[in-house]
């Protein structure tokens, strides 16, 4: 059995001594840098996240200025660069964003150079591969054409991984994803941390542009500007009218092709009388200098040579200098005498202190709860005195009650609506009911497909009176100020409760 666990040990040892020794990557300011350590050699890879060029670098350890080789400056002659543009067109009332989506695209595509290998993709409710990676300006063009809103639920962080796929088959030294979408994301069981580790797993940068919905919405926008930011990417934001600068277009790519690539000979810190545990980078730009403090793995071979030692010789005279050590007398045995600790006090705080202390933790303990008992009583009394502002009653015959408790309701197909309204006549924000300071109501249609119409009359603002019968999309819909128990509140009629006598 011992036999048998020493060989695998062996065969562990040799397996992980076939594999490089260390990897190490870090996105640190404007700096993207990835190190790999084979033996005694440190290959990294680095790229910066502003418009500053790297003049020099430098590497140091222990005081040593350790030589860089292979310096190269990327793109190298046989280096490619994959592109995945990807568009949001989950909304069929934003068809003037696709068109400008379109519009960008097209000025970034006559910025490519030759080792940029772009594909392209759409998504709403599922990714939509338009045209692979490699595939030709004109083929692409085409494609890009043909694409168009398609008005389904938006769910971007699942379709942000299945991009990420798409890398897998491709070769490429860089890989960079071009979102162009408003930032809305519903789907709930994907995470924005997802995305942050599959693309630094696979070394995926988002570059993105957002297009705000709206005033109100476009705090939706952080969630593009967070993806770009934690991958080493760039974030562009349009106007109000969806329109960029040109230049800024032509700069899309320009936090991909920069940096390069080094190599650093570690065989002078084997050598190395003192531990050696990292190498510090330092990168030198027209910003300043910048220094990354990379981690390696170096085992110093020490030759240790068994030293004698000296032991002191017990004499007379070093025996009578001790004060506790008795000399001895006609080669009688030394007695070493110790002195013995002196009784330490009984700590009375300890003895009745943390008792009294457990003793009125317990107390409140059972005051807590006797509270929490009591508190749903009072919550049923003020749930009775709670009313809403108004009510949306569903004219379908179900004269269902939908509660305005907000002094703004939002309606339309999207979940995050305080009025959610699952149907395709719906658009995801179709409308907003205000209530004002004065007690009044409006409404106002929110660039929806299908509109508002109150009494059968379309209207982009209005104020809503008691009785309005409200149709959005294929739903009709009640507006009343009114409980559902005010027939309970109507004035008391006089009954003859008595026989009249005569």
């Amino acid at each position: 059995m011992f036999l048998k666990e020493k060989s695998f040990l062996i065969c562990l040892c040799l397996i992980l001594y076939s594999i490089p020794l260390f990897a190490w990557s870090v996105l640190t300011g404007n700096f993207d840098v990835s190190c790999q350590q084979d033996e005694a050699m440190l290959h990294c890879e680095y790229r910066t996240l502003t418009q500053d060029n790297v003049t020099s670098i430098e590497a140091n350890s222990n005081k040593i200025k350790l030589e860089i080789t292979d310096n190269y400056a990327y793109p190298e002659t046989n280096d490619t660069t994959a592109i995945l543009f990807l568009i949001d067109t989950s909304d069929p009332a934003r068809q003037n964003v696709i068109e400008k989506n379109k519009a960008h695209i097209k000025e970034i595509l006559s910025t490519l150079k030759p080792h940029h290998k772009a594909g392209l993709a759409s998504f709403d409710k599922s990714l939509n591969m338009q045209s692979s990676i490699g595939t030709s300006s004109f083929l692409l063009l085409k494609s890009l054409d043909n694409i168009k809103a398609a008005g389904k639920t938006t769910e971007l962080y699942r379709n942000l991984l299945k991009a990420m796929e798409q890398f897998n088959s491709i070769e490429a030294k860089r890989k960079v994803i071009v979102l162009l979408s408003d930032g809305q994301a519903e789907d709930k069981a994907y995470f924005h941390s997802d995305i942050i580790k599959m693309a630094r797993k696979q070394s995926i940068v988002i570059n993105s542009i957002g297009y705000p919905r709206s005033v109100s919405l476009s705090v939706a926008l952080q969630t593009l500007r967070r993806l770009s930011e934690e991958t080493g990417g760039s974030y562009l934001e349009t106007d109000s009218t969806y329109n960029l600068a040109i230049n800024d277009l032509k700069k899309m790519f320009r936090n991909i092709d920069n940096g390069g690539s080094f190599s650093i000979p570690l065989n002078e810190l084997y050598q190395s009388e003192k531990p050696v545990n990292s190498v510090t980078l330092s990168f030198s730009s027209n910003a300043g200098v910048k220094r990354i403090q990379v981690p390696i793995n170096i085992k110093i071979k020490k030759n240790f040579t068994k030293e004698p030692v000296n032991k002191p010789i017990m004499n007379e005279e070093n025996i009578i200098s001790s004060p506790l050590i008795k000399p001895a007398v006609n080669n009688a045995p030394i007695q070493i005498i110790t002195k013995q600790n002196p009784i330490q006090p009984i700590n009375l705080w300890i003895w009745y202190g943390l008792p009294a202390a457990f003793i009125i933790i317990i107390i409140f303990i059972l005051i807590t709860l006797y509270l929490l008992w009591r508190k749903p009583e009072q919550t049923n009394n003020s749930k009775n005195e709670y009313r809403p502002y108004a009510y949306l009653i569903s004219n379908d015959g179900s004269d269902k009650r939908y509660p305005i408790t907000r002094t703004i309701c939002r309606i339309g197909r999207s979940k995050d609506n305080e009025l959610s309204l699952d149907d395709t006549s719906i658009s995801r924000r179709h409308a907003e009911i205000h209530r004002n300071s004065d007690g009044t109501f409006d409404i106002i249609d929110m660039n929806s497909m299908n509109g508002v119409y109150i009494n059968n009359e379309k209207v982009g603002k209005a104020e809503l009176h008691e009785g309005d019968i409200l149709e959005i999309g294929d739903f009709f819909l009640h507006f009343t100020q009114l409980a559902s128990d005010y027939s309970l509140e109507e004035s008391t009629v006089m009954q003859k409760t008595r026989t009249p006598t005569h």
